[in-house]
């Protein structure tokens, strides 16, 4: 028989054993402010540009890596011109992201490098200069902007999967009826082309005029695969030893690359730019201060331990 003498000791036992067992779980238990709060964000759909780039994310001049976004520079030559061209994986599609150099309605105008050190990008490339002109299908970070097509150019839709789609000269009938059944997913959208690679193959049919046929600087937003992209510029006759692409020719080095299933010409010449580590990185130096009406840019969106918990 138990008696009360012997019950006192045992619940003090009891006590002593559940006080240990806790204070061992909290030594073996990882502590939430140490390991709970890296992670990759979604971005807003807004203007506010991504995570600052790392200084360790850095791979000397030609790449970037963080746990949200993979970049690398590669070149090579294709005839008489030399290329550059990036490819980059992202973890979300809000990481490709665009900004315009001023508001709607206003030709303002900046150098590429400062509107990409603004949005703290990775990479960016030129858009298509809709500044430049009142025609066309123009969306930015789902702010709907103009329909103004007549079905002489190209449309590229960027939608909320980070997923490319190229619209073959449309009316703007045909947007309407496209907007009937996407419209919630149209996320950025571009007039200029014309599309290059449609569904894995080079684009033959299309309309050349005397832009289309001057060897000139070229560049090209491609998309390889989920989330998975590749810009290609090629140089012009203004840069050493290359004599630029005519727009056919520029189909075959885009078609080179085994991967693209969609890519679209951007604003070429002196307007095509590429940015990285906040410098413009493409053309000869007597073009790099070009002023362009609006970017394309792909952002880091990790959060690292110490700055969340910061």
């Amino acid at each position: 028989m138990t008696t009360h003498n012997d019950a006192a000791p045992r619940r003090l036992l009891r006590l002593v054993l559940i006080v240990l067992f806790l204070a061992l779980m909290l030594v073996l238990l990882p502590a939430p402010g140490i390991h709970s709060y890296a992670e990759v964000l979604t971005l807003p759909l807004d203007e506010t540009g991504g995570v600052p780039p790392y200084d360790w994310g850095y791979l000397g001049d030609s790449a970037y890596r963080d746990p949200s976004i993979d970049i690398a520079i590669t070149h090579g030559r294709h005839d008489t011109t030399n290329w550059t061209a990036v490819t980059i994986q992202l973890a979300n599609a809000s990481q490709l992201r665009t900004l315009k150099a001023g508001p709607y309605g206003s030709t303002q105008e900046a150098q590429g490098a400062a509107l990409a050190k603004r949005v703290k990008s990775v990479l960016a490339i030129g858009g298509d200069f809709f500044v430049y002109h009142q025609y066309g299908y123009i969306v930015r970070q789902g702010e709907f902007y103009r329909n103004k097509l007549s079905g002489e150019h190209d449309v590229l839709i960027i939608d909320d999967q980070g997923d490319l789609k190229v619209l073959i000269r449309p009316t703007e009938e045909d947007m309407k009826a496209y907007e009937a059944e996407h419209k919630a997913r149209i996320v950025n959208a571009f007039t200029f082309g014309p599309a290059l690679v449609v569904e894995g193959q080079p684009v033959t049919d299309m309309v050349l005029g005397r832009s289309e046929l001057v060897r000139a600087q070229r560049i090209a937003l491609c998309q390889t695969g989920p989330l998975s992209y590749l810009v290609v510029y090629s140089e012009g006759p203004n840069d050493k030893n290359s004599k630029g692409l005519t727009l056919p020719e520029f189909v075959e080095l885009v078609a080179s690359f085994p991967e693209v299933q969609t890519a679209y010409n951007l604003d070429g010449g002196s307007s095509a730019t590429i940015v990285f580590q906040d410098v413009k990185i493409n053309g000869p130096l007597s073009q790099r201060s070009r002023s362009i009406g609006d970017i394309i840019y792909f952002a880091s969106a990790y959060v690292g331990e110490q700055e969340a918990g910061d």
